[in-house]
């Protein structure tokens, strides 16, 4: 069986002094590593430059000497007797077939690649090449409109490399001082730092033993002496703390049922679409499903900002008012759960006039109440059971009925229903019918169990 090691744990002065020393001198080795570059790329671009203004002499000269002697050949004697640039240039004279007329420098016989690809363009261009230390650069001579002959100008990159490495011995030099300089400076700082932060994490740890007597040293840095007051002054607030932490829980153990159930809801009713979405047989029913879910994200997410929002102990708050169909809504919800009932073996009805049913409310409350008793229904409805829902107007109120082939509720929580904490049969958080009264109440409505020989029948009234 092999032991156990445990993880070296990397010190927060450590941690600090890497961190200072990473910051310090990386940005450095990037700034030199683009200082070389940008030398390199400078003193290339430079040389490019000289060597092709010779070139362009020498080819505008070479053609001058041909338009007197009418020969190329004879003109690279003139041509190469002229001095190169500095002392490491050279140039070479190619006939129109390839063919070397003459050289001034220590080049092979073959011409290089900027050379070579003059014979192969009849497009009067320069190129530039570098091969073995040595950077080229070709053009055409042009006689009467043809091609006579190729002038190669070259010059070694022996002095662009020797500087490139000068700057890379002092670029190396100087990262390497500023990295022992940062290490010793950061090294230093980070230790006091730590030895700060462990004296006041031991006042903390003496206090969480249930020393109250202790205090932490107000010195140092404000950061540190801020630090220091905080916890001085959280070692005097802490006994008051403690006799208020028992009501603070159960406050809190309320809210988290509070949460669970409103999040509940939405969920509930992605489910359903996503059932439905399962279900559909064409590609319209997939794309209404994928809109009501999208509705209904929208939904969770207004609902997460209020909950952050609340306090630990909230009170339904309503948003704003909408002028709203509630026919639509409850067939929405009824497409919504047809999916979830199917599978359960229940039986949906809905009955709803079919003119609009108008209504002022807050539409993300109300169809949280409607699928909570929607959801009760389900729940509570056996297999080959039936739940139907009835939509009614008076003159006054929109009455919705709800009525399931359920066990029904026992006569003593008839009353009790309607309180937070009680749960039926079915099991449930408690919240569901709670919830639903402070709904329709909150709206000027009302909320009721009505008698029935089988299982529950729950009415809504609304004002409209």
């Amino acid at each position: 069986m092999k032991k156990f090691k445990r993880p070296k744990i990397v010190t927060l002065a450590v941690r600090l002094t890497i961190t200072m020393v990473a910051v310090s001198v990386v940005p450095l080795a990037l700034i030199a590593l683009i200082i070389l570059l940008g030398v390199r790329i400078s003193e290339a671009d430079r040389r490019s430059l000289e060597l092709n203004n010779q070139l362009e002499l020498y080819v505008a000269f070479a053609e001058q000497l041909i338009a007197s002697d009418g020969d190329l050949q004879s003109a690279s004697n003139i041509l190469l007797s002229r001095p190169v640039g500095s002392g490491d240039g050279a140039i070479r004279v190619f006939g129109s077939a390839g063919q070397i007329f003459g050289a001034n420098g220590s080049n092979s016989a073959f011409p290089s690649r900027a050379a070579a690809s003059q014979f192969v363009t009849s497009i009067p261009t320069v190129f530039v090449a570098e091969t073995r230390g040595r950077r080229y650069v070709a053009g055409q001579v042009r006689w009467q409109q043809k091609v006579v002959g190729v002038i190669e100008v070259s010059q070694s990159v022996e002095d662009e490399d020797r500087l490139l490495r000068v700057l890379i011995r002092f670029v190396f030099i100087s990262i390497g001082l500023a990295f022992a300089a940062a290490f010793l400076g950061s090294s230093l700082v980070a230790r006091w730092l730590a030895r700060m932060i462990g004296q006041l994490r031991e006042t903390a740890e003496q206090v969480a033993d249930g020393d109250l007597t202790e205090r932490a040293l107000e010195r140092g840095p404000a950061e540190f002496v801020q630090l220091a007051r905080s916890i001085n002054t959280m070692t005097d607030q802490l006994a008051e703390r403690l006799s208020r932490i028992e009501q603070q829980s159960e406050a809190q153990r309320r809210f988290y049922r509070d949460v669970s159930h409103e999040l509940r809801t939405p969920m509930m009713a992605l489910g359903g679409y996503l059932e439905n979405i399962e279900d559909a047989e064409n590609a319209d029913e997939q794309a209404q499903s994928i809109r009501a879910m999208q509705a209904e994200i929208a939904r969770l997410a207004r609902l997460a900002d209020e909950l952050l929002r609340s306090d630990a102990q909230p009170s339904l708050t309503l948003g704003p008012k909408q002028t709203l169909d509630l026919g639509a809504m409850i067939h929405e919800l009824v497409q919504n759960l047809s999916g979830r009932a199917q599978r359960s073996g229940v039986e949906l009805l809905a009955q709803v006039p079919p003119r609009p049913i108008v209504v002022e409310a807050d539409h993300d409350r109300l169809k949280q109440a409607l699928l909570n008793l929607f959801d009760n229904a389900l729940r509570a409805t056996p297999p080959s059971g039936q739940i139907s829902m009835r939509v009614s107007l008076t003159a006054e109120q929109v009455v919705i009925d709800v009525q399931d082939t359920g066990e029904g509720i026992p006569p003593a929580l008839r009353e009790a229903i309607w309180e937070r904490g009680v749960r039926g049969a079915e099991g449930g958080s408690g919240l569901g019918l709670a919830i639903v009264r402070t709904i329709l109440r909150a709206h000027g409505g009302e909320a009721a169990l009505i008698p029935s020989e089988q299982g529950a029948h729950i009415q809504l009234r609304l004002p409209i």
